[in-house]
Formats: structure tokens, C-alpha cells, sequence
């Protein structure tokens, strides 16, 4: 909180407390990172542009997920061989209307 209030400038001095009490700003850890930053400034049409080629990849990004996990599915999974009239026992641990009403 300190260095945030003595390295920024002051509107009634126009410099920041720093500077003024010791004739420099010290380097704080952001401020080796800012040279590495994009300053990008969109006008509405671009950003709107930015952000419809953004949600474009995503979708894309997201389909070929979901393939790659139906394909990983399907390879892993027999499909079973059954036939109209074939006989299956069906599992009834799931099934919740099994149970009487909880009211009554």
C-alpha cells in the first residue's frame, strides 16, 4: 500500500512522493513485466471483431474436444451384439420410483 501511494503521481505536485523525497521511483516487480505486455486499444468495431474470432476458436476448440472424448468413449466401450426379442436384465439400483412416497 506504501509504494503504491509513493510511486504514483500526484495531481497537486505532478510527481510521485518518491521522486520527491529521494530523487527516484523505485522498480517495483510489475514494472519489469509491463515492457512484456500488449497495449492494445480497440476501437468498438475491432473489439466486437476480437471477440467474435475469440469465441469462434473457442467453439472450434470445444468440437474438437468433444470428438476426441467420443472417440476415446466409443474405442473403450464394446458395443454390445443384442437383437430384437433378446432377453437383458435391466438393473433397478437406480431406479427411485421403486420407493413409496417419503410424505405418506
Amino acid at each position: 500500500m506504501e509504494s503504491a501511494y509513493k510511486t504514483s503521481i500526484h495531481a497537486s505536485t505532478n510527481q510521485t512522493p518518491a521522486i520527491l523525497e529521494k530523487g527516484w521511483n523505485p522498480i517495483l516487480p510489475q514494472d519489469s513485466l509491463r515492457k512484456y505486455l500488449i497495449q492494445i486499444n480497440p476501437t468498438t468495431g475491432s473489439f466486437k471483431g476480437m471477440l467474435d474470432k475469440a469465441v469462434k476458436h473457442a467453439i472450434r476448440c470445444m468440437e474438437i474436444s468433444f470428438a476426441y472424448a467420443t472417440e476415446k468413449w466409443d474405442k473403450s466401450q464394446p458395443t454390445p451384439d443384442l437383437k430384437v426379442g433378446d432377453l437383458v436384465l435391466v438393473s433397478t439400483t437406480n431406479f427411485k420410483n421403486m420407493e413409496a412416497c417419503k410424505k405418506l
